[in-house]
């Protein structure tokens, strides 16, 4: 396959839904970036690319992640807006208000979804509709 080919529309949705659950998590927990980046081995600056969707995580990175946090690996298959919904309930059952924390994750995934296209390919687009892979 050529390095070109691995940057498709459906492998940008699937990076979308990395990326959403690293946001999450790091955030959640409140993390830096400048810790998740000291469990890859790489920058802040490199790790801060990944999570605009400019570069892709390697898979030992994200086990390597989810070892060094506890993290189960698996979670980043599910769609990531209902993981924070649950989370948001087992962490805040009788809360008639949303935690600072999840407006700052939404708003996160708001950029991320406004600017993933464009990171991720270098310039503008017209996007395809893909369907998601759920």
């Amino acid at each position: 396959m050529s390095r070109r080919g691995r940057r498709n529309w459906s492998n940008l949705e699937i990076n979308k839904k990395i990326c959403k659950h690293l946001i999450m998590h790091r955030i959640w927990n409140g993390l830096s970036q400048t810790n998740l980046s000291e469990d890859i081995g790489t920058t802040f600056q490199q790790y801060q690319k990944v999570e605009r969707c400019y570069n892709r995580i390697f898979a030992e990175q994200l086990i390597s992640i989810c070892n060094n946090r506890k993290w189960d690996i698996s979670i980043f298959n599910t769609d990531p807006k209902h993981t924070l919904a649950e989370w948001v309930v087992r962490d805040y059952p009788n809360s008639e208000t949303f935690p600072d924390k999840y407006n700052k994750i939404i708003k996160s995934w708001d950029v991320l979804d406004a600017n993933a296209a464009k990171s991720y390919y270098g310039g503008d687009h017209n996007i395809p509709y893909v369907e998601p892979i759920i």
